[in-house]
Formats: structure tokens, sequence, C-alpha cells
């Protein structure tokens, strides 16, 4: 499959507020495919802010096939660590996750796998990855929600396309001392659909994320690195100053 290299970069609001940022990135070698995700967020509770971080770093063989994983969130949640690795070959394959949490021993489970499967950043790209673009193209895959540690098999299909305008470079606006668009582009962009609930996404036609929503009212939105993380570590200081 054709995947190509490449890191981007997402601003995460809520209610219009930015409330976060994370990136997406794509490595590869002759015979592997990593994908490594980061999601830093603060996310409002009553009266409260609960800031938190999540990282994932997942290996494929170059046709998509889920090798290993390992995902760490920590901060004001219950801190945990899953390792997920794929076991057998064919149709008698299983997927064994260990649940690691501080000073209780280690948890794991195993799940039986038919085709192909995915963690959800990444799901959509052998959707993009085929021959045609057109409304009504789908592909059965497995998603693994490493939230309620289950495996959705979804159908994912192709809705519609659409233009979008990203930023993708950023000057510092000395006024507000914020980083504003710098420069943008226009990039085509295809709904993805499942048939259980799951994110809302729009990518571009390798299958990486432009923008999504999830249940909570969280939006992500692709844009230069500086208007993501670095306002959103600019506004983090400002709000522990107050």
């Amino acid at each position: 499959m054709r995947v190509s290299p490449a890191t981007y970069y997402y601003r995460v609001d809520q209610g219009g507020a930015q409330v976060g940022a994370a990136s997406s990135a794509i490595d590869t070698t002759t015979t592997q495919l990593t994908a490594t995700d980061f999601l830093r967020a603060a996310i409002p509770a009553g009266r409260d802010t609960l800031r938190w971080q999540a990282r994932s770093e997942a290996h494929f063989t170059r046709g998509l096939t889920l090798r290993d994983f390992i995902l760490r969130v920590q901060g004001d949640v219950p801190a945990f660590l899953l390792r997920g690795v794929m076991q057998g070959e064919g149709k008698s394959r299983t997927l064994q996750i260990t649940t690691e949490t501080p000073k209780r021993r280690g948890r794991t489970q195993e799940y039986e796998v038919a085709g192909l499967m995915f963690l959800p950043t990444v799901a959509p790209m052998p959707v993009m990855l085929g021959k045609s673009h057109k409304p009504g193209v789908s592909f059965p895959a497995g998603i693994f929600d490493p939230l309620s540690r289950t495996i959705r098999n979804v159908n994912l299909k192709i809705e519609r396309d659409s233009l979008f305008t990203v930023t993708d470079s950023a000057s510092l606006d000395s006024a507000t001392a914020r980083w504003v668009s710098a420069h943008t582009d226009t990039i085509r962009g295809w709904l993805i659909s499942g048939d259980v609930p799951t994110v809302t996404a729009w990518v571009d036609e390798s299958g990486r994320m432009i923008s999504a929503s999830a249940p909570g009212g969280i939006s992500l939105s692709r844009t230069a690195f500086e208007m993501a993380f670095e306002n959103f570590r600019l506004q983090s200081a400002a709000a522990r100053r107050h």
C-alpha cells in the first residue's frame, strides 16, 4: 500500500475554546509502518480542570496488518498503560491486551480477531488507499477502543467529499502574543462514517485526519504546530498565573 511518512498537528476544542493539542505521525521502513499519536488536554470538569496526556505507538506491516501497540495515559485521571500484541496467523489470530496500572499487577485479556484491526486514527487509511474514493465505497475493519477495551467491528464508508482550508504555517502576533495563521492550503477531504457510533472524521486522500468530532463536544482540526501546541502552552501558562 502507498503510505507516505508525514506528521500532522491538531488543535483540540470544546465549545469553541481550545482545550488541548494533538499530533499524529506516520513513519515507514521497507518492512514496517509506525503510527505515533499524542494528545495533551485540559478538560473542564465542573469547577475543576482535568489535565492529562496520552501517547500511543502502533506497528503494522506494510500491508497494514497490526503487529503490536502501546498506549500510555497519565495526568489528573487514573493512569494506565496498555500493551497489545497480535498472536497467531490467518483466521486464528488473537489480540493480547495487557493493562498495567500503578501499584497493581498487570491484567491480560485476549480477543479473537477476524480481518484487519486498527487503532482509531489509522482506521480510515485502508478505505482511502483503495482505487476509488466515490461515495458508498466501504471497508470492513475492527477498531480497538482503548477506553472500553473492546473491538468494534465496523463497516467504514465514504459518505461525501468537500474542500478544506488548512493552516500550514504560523507567525507570532506581537499584539496578542499568540500564533496566528501565516499561510493556508486548500485540500480535499472525505467524510468517513461507520455503522456503529464512532468518531465523525474527515480525512485526506491518504486517510490522514483533517478534522474530527467526538461525543462530549470535543473536536480536532488540523493546523500548524505553533497554533496547536504553542498556543495551548501559552494559554495554560496564563491560566496558571491567574
